[in-house]
C-alpha cells in the first residue's frame, strides 16, 4: 500500500504555530486523517522532535525528522534527516548562527518545547524565524553530510521561496525534489521556464493549525528521493 504523507508541519515551537500544535495532537490528527508518514519541520529548530517521535510511536505513525531552515538568503529549505539525533545536530548548528534577536512573544508568538504528554518543558529564547548565517549551498551540503535530503520549500510562493528570491532554480546546489504548496500553480511555473521539468514534486500542508493537517494526504512514490531515509525509520 502506498505510504501517505504530510511532510511539512509546524508545532508550538514555531512562533507562528498554534499552541494546540503539540507533539501528541499532531501525531493523533495524523492518525485520524490516515497519514502514514509525517515530518515535523519547525523553523530553524528540531527541539520538539524527540517528543513527537514518542507520540508518533504511540499512534503508529512514521516520523521523518525535519527542520525548515531559513537560509542566509531568506530561502526556506526543508531539511529531512535520517535520525532525530542528526536533526538535533543540525539544529544546534543553526541556533548558533541565528542573530541575537529575542522572541517577543507579544509580537511573534510563543516558542514552546513540549513533551509527548503535552507538558511544557521550556521556551526558546532566540527568534527562530530569523535568517540564519548559513547560505543555501552550505545548508544543502551540510544536510547531505548528515545523511539527509534538502528540498526547497513552497517554491510556488512569492516569499521565502527559492524562486521568489533567486528567480530560477540554480545549477548549484542540485536538488532532486521541490515542494509545491498549491499544485495548480505548477503548470505556469514550468511553462515560464522558472521551474524546469524533472524534479520530484512534493505537496504538503505547511500546517500551523491542527485543522490544516492534510485531510486528503498524497501518496509517496516508490521512486521518491526520500525512500532511502524512510526505509531506515
Amino acid at each position: 500500500m502506498p505510504l501517505t504523507y504530510d511532510l511539512h508541519l509546524h508545532s508550538c515551537l514555531s512562533p507562528c504555530g498554534d499552541n494546540a500544535m503539540t507533539p501528541a495532537n499532531i501525531a493523533g490528527f495524523a492518525r485520524l486523517n490516515g497519514i502514514g508518514l509525517i515530518s515535523l519541520t519547525d523553523h530553524n529548530s528540531a527541539e520538539n522532535l524527540p517528543y513527537i517521535q514518542k507520540a508518533c510511536a504511540a499512534y503508529g505513525v512514521k516520523l521523518l525528522p525535519g527542520i525548515e531552515m531559513n537560509t542566509a538568503e531568506e530561502i526556506h529549505l526543508l531539511c529531512y534527516l535520517p535520525t532525530v539525533e542528526a536533526a538535533l545536530c543540525l539544529s544546534r548548528e543553526i541556533y548558533a548562527l541565528l542573530p541575537e534577536i529575542p522572541c517577543d512573544e507579544a509580537v511573534f508568538g510563543e516558542q514552546i518545547v513540549m513533551d509527548e504528554e503535552d507538558h511544557e518543558l521550556r521556551r526558546v529564547d532566540k527568534l527562530l524565524v530569523s535568517a540564519c548565517g548559513m547560505g543555501l549551498e552550505e545548508a544543502a551540503a551540510r544536510c547531505a553530510e548528515l545523511g539527509g535530503v534538502a528540498v526547497p520549500a513552497h517554491v510556488d510562493r512569492e516569499s521565502y521561496s527559492i524562486l521568489s528570491v533567486l528567480g530560477i532554480m540554480p545549477e548549484a546546489p542540485a536538488f532532486s525534489a521541490v515542494e509545491v504548496h498549491d499544485p495548480a500553480r505548477l503548470p505556469p511555473l514550468i511553462a515560464s521556464g522558472r521551474l524546469p521539468q524533472g524534479y520530484e514534486i512534493l505537496t504538503s500542508s505547511d500546517a500551523h493549525y491542527l485543522e490544516d493537517i492534510s485531510a486528503a494526504p498524497r501518496a509517496l512514490g516508490e521512486g521518491s528521493c526520500l525512500q532511502r531515509l524512510i526505509r531506515g525509520l
